[in-house]
């Protein structure tokens, strides 16, 4: 029948069936599992420096490039020395050798049938995410690896087994337990009691700097700030700021971006709330993230030669919010059972050549189905087996498809594989401004155009709003030029600009924001120059105007604290 066609063209019952090169092998796959701070990493990546071919997979580009700079400098493990190792994320690749045995790689990017010696797989817990899971799901049953390395939460261990038990391969488990201890310790009741080494995690940007300000104002600490928002870059940055014992950053005020990806010398954690908003109401922090946030305390390795590291703390600043903290910590791991799996390309297309097309009296000529129905349907029709998979979501797509079919002029259509790799862009929906950005780059596309940047951002102001903070920091700090060859996105303007502190306080949170659209602007500018490279050549100076953005968000940040300190100063505080 019809539909058994239908059905079949989004047949994923057998997932384990589909990688003959895989299938060939008998896998041994080693789990490492424990919680944060246990060092279940460690003895993965040791492995695969001492591997001839190999590969890392992570859940962001911050981790994916952290291991390939250890990989490269040889600071894996003292007694390994520095092994060539290429990267490849979403947005940039780093070539450091074409015969590199080594690649870091973020887990959209391992490419099916992959066939390497040594494979680390990290954050394998995520298999079972809603959104990205299928990546995980994906590398699990395709890379062609004689030896696999998969970390993460224990709770992963059976459905591991289940899968691999298809696929004909042997799991060893390496459990670890945490390197240093964490207590729980008293409610702080407010914020005057912050002291050095603390880390003040609240769940949104607005709520980071009202913290951060109270903080300042009370106690007279300076704070660092990382959120989901920043650059990885910036984040690292403001990271290596709190580290160092050497300047007077002593906090870190951080929304749950810290509980993966950021290396951080954190003392104590203090949760302001044990909720956070989740697009559509208040909800609890789930046990598996407060454990996982709470465990960056006394990390391993963070403290100075010669002293005893005593563990780290966990608390709250309400002392109503203790017990919540207490029994997420106590609590068990929720068992993972079902692994996330979606159709891919391939699949929509057979089952779009099924689908009879369509009379569009608009454009006047014959259309298929909409790409966005086009995954309602897959998703209906979908067959897998429940007992070990999950159909994954195809949220972001649906959010940014509407974008997409809006932006698309009606004389110039897209095929389906461009609209799937549209829909895949990393996109803030929120952020009505790079909405707009998106949808330039889009038309701009399909019109067959060249496009630079400064095409997709014409009009928007951004651009403008760096070249004004660029300005600034010329006038302010003209020594941290000398080596910068910063040039004027549209060397036009000849206002004057003021100096010092008068310049300087015109930056606020307003001018954060849009240096940070900015940024996500180049960033989905760049991964699609990497897909679609004739469209959008000019991925080298959008990674430049990436570097100046970086510079512009990081000297905001800066003077954002500067003003503050200014202000308190005047008032005598």
């Amino acid at each position: 029948t019809h539909l058994g066609l239908l059905q079949k063209a989004v047949d994923m019952r057998f997932p384990s069936l589909q990688n003959d090169t895989a299938r060939l092998l008998t896998r041994k796959i080693h789990l490492h599992v424990g919680p944060t701070n246990s060092g279940k990493t460690h003895g993965a990546l040791q492995a695969l420096c001492k591997a001839k071919t190999g590969l890392y997979a992570g859940p962001l580009r911050l981790l994916a490039h952290e291991v390939w700079y250890r990989i490269n400098e040889g600071l894996v493990s003292p007694n390994i020395p520095p092994r060539e190792c290429n990267l490849v994320t979403g947005e940039e690749t780093k070539t450091m050798s074409s015969t590199a045995g080594l690649l870091a790689c973020t887990v959209e990017m391992v490419k099916p049938d992959t066939i390497v010696d040594v494979a680390v797989i990290d954050e394998i817990q995520m298999i079972a995410d809603e959104q990205r899971g299928f990546a995980w799901t994906s590398a699990v049953l395709r890379i062609a690896a004689k030896e696999m390395h998969l970390c993460g939460e224990a709770s992963v261990i059976p459905l591991i087994k289940k899968i691999a038990d298809d696929c004909g391969d042997e799991v060893i488990v390496h459990e670890y337990e945490r390197l240093t201890p964490l207590r729980v310790g008293e409610p702080l009741g407010d914020l005057s009691k912050i002291t050095k080494g603390d880390c003040i995690v609240a769940f949104s940007r607005t709520g980071i700097f009202n913290v951060k300000n109270e903080i300042e104002k009370l106690t007279g600490l300076k704070c660092a700030v990382a959120y989901g928002a920043l650059p990885p870059e910036t984040k690292a940055e403001q990271a290596k700021l709190f580290n160092d014992p050497n300047n007077d950053v002593d906090v870190m005020v951080a929304s749950d971006a810290i509980g993966m990806g950021l290396n951080l010398k954190i003392k104590r954690v203090i949760f302001t709330e044990v909720s956070k908003w989740n697009g559509k109401q208040r909800a609890p922090i789930s046990f598996s993230q407060i454990k996982q946030i709470a465990g960056r305390a006394g990390r391993y390795g963070t403290t100075e030669k010669g002293v005893v590291n005593e563990g780290g703390i966990a608390t709250t600043l309400k002392p109503e919010d203790l017990e919540t903290l207490k029994i997420a910590l106590q609590a068990p791991l929720k068992p993972i059972t079902h692994a996330s799996i979606t159709p891919e390309l391939e699949h929509i297309s057979s089952l779009a050549t099924l689908i009879p097309v369509k009379y569009s009296e608009k454009s006047g000529t014959l259309v298929g189905r909409p790409y966005g129905k086009l995954l309602t349907d897959a998703s209906l029709l979908f067959r897998i087996d429940h007992s070990k998979f999950v159909a994954g979501s195809f949220g972001q797509q649906n959010e940014t498809m509407p974008i997409i079919e809006a932006s698309i002029p009606h004389h110039a259509p897209l095929t389906l594989a461009e609209r799937s790799a549209f829909s895949n862009a990393p996109i803030n929906i929120r952020d009505e401004e790079l909405v707009a950005l998106f949808g330039n780059m889009i038309r701009l596309y399909a019109y067959g155009n060249l496009n630079s940047f400064e095409d997709v951002a014409k009009g928007s102001g951004l651009l403008d709003t760096l070249r004004d903070v660029e300005a600034i920091r010329r006038a302010h700090k003209p020594e941290e030029f000398v080596d910068e060859a910063v040039e004027a996105v549209n060397d036009k303007d000849d206002k004057p600009v003021r100096s010092g502190s008068e310049a300087e306080s015109t930056l606020d949170i307003n001018t954060l924001i849009a240096l940070e659209t900015l940024h996500r602007g180049l960033t989905v500018y760049r991964w699609l120059s990497m897909r679609f490279p004739i469209a959008f050549p000019f991925y080298t100076d959008a990674a430049e105007l990436k570097t100046r953005t970086e510079r512009a968000i990081d000297y905001c940040l800066e003077s954002i604290r500067a003003n503050r300190q200014r202000r308190l100063a005047a008032l005598g505080r």
